[in-house]
């Protein structure tokens, strides 16, 4: 149990009904809560790239040898 005031309630269930398509209170505060820990990675990864050139800099290169990885797709068992 979740306690918050009538007016939390009733400006969450209008966010499900009017941004989601009439979602549940849950399944609203489940979105948000998604929707908060995006904004928060987004920040941190922009934050980074902007605090550490270099270090960004080597990521990339390293996602970009990993991306280029000789590996199967699919599972070789099946």
């Amino acid at each position: 149990m979740l306690r918050v005031s009538d007016q939390t309630r009733d400006h969450v269930l209008r966010i499900g009904r009017e941004e989601f398509g009439g979602c549940s209170a849950d399944e609203t505060l489940r979105r948000l809560i998604d929707e908060h820990w995006k904004s928060m990675a987004i920040t941190a990864v922009r934050e980074y790239r902007e605090s550490d050139p270099q270090g960004w800099s080597d990521y990339l290169a390293q996602v970009d040898d990993l991306a280029g990885a000789d590996a199967p797709i699919g599972d070789q068992w099946a």
